[in-house]
C-alpha cells in the first residue's frame, strides 16, 4: 500500500507539472504569432506622371523593380505599382491608400512626392517611405536615395577632356558639379579651359556660347532642345540617363559619344531586401539636418558608363584610373 500511494502522488505531481507546461506554452504562442502577424512585409511603387514609357525614371525604376521581384520571388499583393495623374491630392490620396493598406514600404518616383512624402511619413510612422533620387527629407521613416552627381561629372570631364580635339563645355547651374567636370578634365589635361555656361532657353545665346566646342555634358533635362542643338551642329554629346529622357531619340544616337547611368538596380535591391527584413535603409547623408538613406555613386554599383565612339572608347584606361581614384577617396 505504502508503494501505491508514492506511486500515485507521483503521477499526480507530473500531471500537474505537465498542465502548467501547456498552460505557459498555450500563453506564449498567440503573442508571437500576434508579432508575426503584425509585421508582413509588402512593396509599393507609386510612380511619378506619365507611368510607363517615360524613358525616365519610371521605365528605370520599374526595370530595377522587376529585377527585384524576381531576385526575392515578389508577387501580388506582397508587392504593388501605382500611376499617378500628378496632382497634389491624387499623390496624397494614393500613398494614404497604401499606408493604410499595410505597405510596409512605399517608394515613390519624382519631386513631386516629396511634400506628399513628408506629410505621409509623419501621418504614418511605422511605414518606411523611399524617395528616389533626392537627399531633402529628414524623418526617420524616409529613405533618400540620392546619386552623386559630382562622380558623374567628375568622369564626364575626363572623358571630354580626353576625346576633344577643340574645346569641351559644361553646361549647368550647380557650381559644386561644375567643379567635379573641371577636375576630372585638368586631370587628363591639366590646362584645359572648359566652357562653363547656364543655359536659360535662349538658343541664339547657347549657340555664341558653343563655337569651337566639340564636346559637351549638359545638365538640361527639362526639353530636348539643348541636344537637339548640338545633334544639328554634330557636337559630341555625353549624355545622362535617366534623368535625360531625349538621349533614348534612335536617330540621334550617332553624337552620343558616353551615357552616364544612374543604375536603379542597386539602391531597389537594396530597399526591397531590406523591407524583407523589417528593416529599412537610414545610412546618415546629412548628419546636421538629419538626413537618412543611402548615397550611390561611382563606388558603389550607383554609377554606370556606357561607351559608344571609338574615341571615347579608347579612353577606358583613363576611365579605369578616374573610378579608381574615386574609390580611393571615400
Amino acid at each position: 500500500m505504502t508503494l501505491s500511494v508514492s506511486f500515485h502522488q507521483e503521477r499526480d505531481s507530473a500531471m500537474r507539472i505537465k498542465a502548467l507546461v501547456l498552460i505557459l506554452i498555450a500563453t506564449l504562442v498567440p503573442t508571437y504569432s500576434v508579432h508575426a502577424q503584425d509585421v508582413v512585409p509588402k512593396v509599393a511603387v507609386a510612380y511619378d506622371i506619365g507611368f510607363l514609357g517615360d524613358n525616365s525614371y519610371n521605365d528605370a525604376v520599374h526595370a530595377a523593380l522587376e529585377i527585384a521581384k524576381k531576385k526575392y520571388r515578389l508577387v501580388e499583393p506582397f508587392v504593388r505599382e501605382v500611376p499617378t495623374n500628378g496632382t497634389v491630392v491624387d499623390r496624397l490620396t494614393r500613398l494614404r491608400f497604401l499606408a493604410k493598406n499595410g505597405y510596409t514600404l512605399i517608394i515613390t518616383v519624382g519631386s513631386g512626392y516629396r511634400d506628399i512624402v513628408r506629410r505621409v511619413a509623419i501621418e504614418y510612422p511605422e511605414t518606411q517611405f523611399a524617395l528616389i533620387n533626392d537627399k531633402s527629407l529628414s524623418q526617420m521613416n524616409i529613405s533618400n536615395i540620392y546619386f552623386n552627381e559630382e562622380d558623374a561629372a567628375f568622369l564626364a570631364g575626363v572623358l571630354a577632356a580626353h576625346i576633344t580635339k577643340r574645346k569641351i563645355a559644361f553646361i549647368g547651374d550647380s557650381d559644386m558639379i561644375s567643379e567635379a567636370f573641371l577636375a576630372g578634365a585638368k586631370r587628363v589635361k591639366p590646362k584645359i579651359k572648359p566652357v562653363f555656361l547656364t543655359y536659360t532657353g535662349d538658343i541664339k545665346t547657347l549657340s555664341e556660347q558653343l563655337v569651337g566646342v566639340d564636346i559637351v555634358y549638359s545638365l538640361w533635362d527639362k526639353d530636348a532642345t539643348v541636344f537637339q542643338y548640338t545633334t544639328t551642329q554634330k557636337i559630341g554629346y555625353i549624355a545622362r540617363k535617366p534623368d535625360q529622357y531625349f538621349s533614348s531619340i534612335k536617330n540621334a544616337q550617332g553624337t552620343i559619344v558616353a551615357t552616364l547611368t544612374k543604375n536603379l538596380t542597386t539602391p531597389l535591391s537594396d530597399l526591397v531586401s531590406a523591407a524583407l527584413a523589417n528593416s529599412a535603409i537610414i545610412d546618415v547623408l546629412d548628419e546636421g539636418n538629419s538626413i537618412y538613406g543611402r548615397e550611390y555613386n561611382a563606388s558603389n554599383g550607383g554609377l554606370a558608363i556606357q561607351l559608344n565612339s571609338s574615341a571615347a572608347k579608347s579612353a577606358q584606361p583613363a576611365i579605369r584610373s578616374a573610378l579608381s581614384f574615386l574609390a580611393k577617396k571615400r
